[in-house]
């Protein structure tokens, strides 16, 4: 017993320096890097030019003129052992149910209070960049400002990502995959002194029950009509039967921040219980620092979007037929013999009396 211990602790402790020695050996070349770089295998890092704002952030805040044109650069390390190629995209801001301004969402409309999008402003020279293992490469950015000036901010992204190998065949039919990628922000103005964030208004666009990744909501579609970004918002509402007081459901978010020009699709989960039709009142308030907007509208739930809602959410509490007609024939079982028992009972009672 004892050598068989001996011989595992020494296998464990061989294991254990030759492991270590090949991970130092690996991560040599990616020393400093986050763990989500080393996976990702490669960085990115934004060339600020002559007309960055402020040069003491990452991001581009740029000062144009209106008819200029330039080219900026990211950089890109690819500090992974094989040449990669690289997806190059300029993406409109826009703000999700997190109540996060993202640069993902390529394919939503702009909001129609967008005058001038970033995507009419801003294309990639290229739409793939390759990088050799090891080395640096860059990507070109396409600044053209129109003629007409414009007022405010106008904010998206530069979103440069793995490319996948199988990508092009995946494109010809449906395929879910996590790719690797990295988004840096772009702001111009036509104005250094315009502020990116401020508090004009907002408004409640509209109100839309539906189910959203299985679960029934409540989304209240809160418009940002203006050409300036939001932070450190709070945003919290709630769901109640038309006239009533008592609140069916209910949410809040902080802090949020939304886009310039785009809809906070601000969410209230019903939970577990059941849609019924009917007419009900959405409530909600959001706070900024200096000032707050109130809402507060009607909406109806008809039978027919009960009934899809329902259907169609992935939390359904379901009872099987089988066990329905189950549990009733066991109800009618226990009932019977119930029954047979108080009977024999009572006969046995009036026997005892009778004897007696």
């Amino acid at each position: 017993m004892k050598q068989t211990k001996v011989i595992i602790c020494l296998l464990l402790g061989a294991l254990t320096f030759f492991g270590g020695t090949a991970y130092a050996e690996k991560t040599s070349e990616t020393q400093g890097m986050t763990e989500n770089e080393k996976r990702a295998g490669f960085t990115v890092q934004g060339v600020l030019p002559e007309n960055q704002i402020n040069d003491r952030i990452s991001f581009y805040h740029l000062l144009v003129q209106p008819g200029a044109a330039q080219t900026v650069e990211v950089k890109i390390f690819n500090s992974s052992a094989e040449k990669q190629t690289y997806k190059v995209e300029v993406i409109r801001a826009a703000t999700n149910k997190n109540g996060l301004i993202t640069y993902d969402e390529r394919d939503k409309p702009a909001d129609k209070s967008m005058k001038l999008p970033i995507t009419e402003i801003t294309k990639p020279k290229n739409k793939e960049v390759s990088v050799e293992a090891y080395s640096e490469g860059k990507a070109e950015i396409d600044i053209n400002v129109p003629a007409e000036p414009f007022s405010g901010i106008t904010l998206g992204g530069i979103r440069i990502s793995l490319k996948d190998e199988k990508e092009d065949e995946a494109d010809q039919g449906m395929s879910v995959k996590n790719t690797y990628g990295y988004a840096i922000g772009m702001i111009l103005t036509e104005d250094a002194n315009t502020p990116i964030y401020g508090e004009t208004e907002l408004k409640l666009s509209s109100l839309k029950p539906e189910v959203d990744y299985g679960s029934k909501v409540l989304e209240a579609l809160i418009q940002n009509p203006h050409p300036e970004a939001m932070e450190n918002l709070e945003a919290e509402g709630k769901i109640t039967k038309k006239g009533s007081d008592k609140v069916i459901a209910k949410h809040a978010v902080k802090p949020v921040k939304i886009a310039p020009n785009s809809i906070f699709p601000f969410q209230i989960d019903w939970g577990m219980q059941e849609v019924a039709a009917g007419d009900y009142t959405f409530t909600g308030k959001i706070k900024g620092e200096t000032k707050s907007w109130d809402f507060k509208e009607d909406f109806t739930i008809t039978r027919e979007m009960a009934k899809k809602m329902n259907k169609q959410t992935a939390f359904r509490v379901f009872i099987p037929e089988w066990w329905t007609k189950t549990f009733y024939g066991v109800l009618v079982v226990t009932v019977i013999l119930v029954l047979f028992l108080m009977l024999r009972l009572i006969k046995r009672k009036k026997a005892k009396e009778g004897d007696e």
